[in-house]
């Protein structure tokens, strides 16, 4: 089941080799607003794939979820985790490469650099990006993605 309401970030902001479907362009089977026309039949990576503000919402304590203005259809941030468990991306919508600098979203940025993650923020496919960590913010190269998986993996 769908819980993330109209909300359709994702299938705009990554790369889906299974589909052909590059970074930044909305997916074919995406109606925007509504959801997956192949919902039941979609790639694994889109099934296992849930965003932090997903996550949150199914969190027992309501303090513990992320506001619904951090949803990332309305923050235009897809906070996700990375191959790096100390590491987050903050990946933002086409059109809005600065929206990590929105008040709420730096605020949330902040409170998990200053508790240890480091927080890598950009557009789709950028290979500079900036960093947040318990040092303040830099501005990092990541390598290119992987033809396979769409992942880039390393922040040189």
């Amino acid at each position: 089941m769908n819980h993330c309401g109209t909300c359709n970030a994702c299938c705009k902001v990554f790369e889906i080799p299974e589909l052909t479907k590059p970074a930044g362009d909305w997916c074919k089977h995406c109606d925007v607003g509504v959801g997956c026309t192949i919902y039941d039949a979609r790639p694994e990576i889109c099934r296992s794939f849930e965003c932090f503000w997903l996550i949150s919402q199914s969190r027992e304590d309501p303090r513990e979820r992320l506001a619904p203005d951090l949803r990332p259809d309305k923050s235009k941030v897809v906070l996700s985790p990375t191959t790096n468990e100390n590491v987050i991306a903050a990946t933002t919508m086409p059109g809005s490469p600065l929206a990590y600098q929105r008040a709420d979203v730096m605020l949330l940025i902040k409170t998990l650099s200053s508790g240890g993650m480091a927080v890598v923020c950009g557009p789709p496919r950028a290979t500079r990006r900036v960093l947040f960590d318990k040092d303040g913010s830099h501005e990092v190269r990541l390598t290119e993605p992987d033809p396979e998986t769409g992942m880039q993996y390393n922040v040189e």
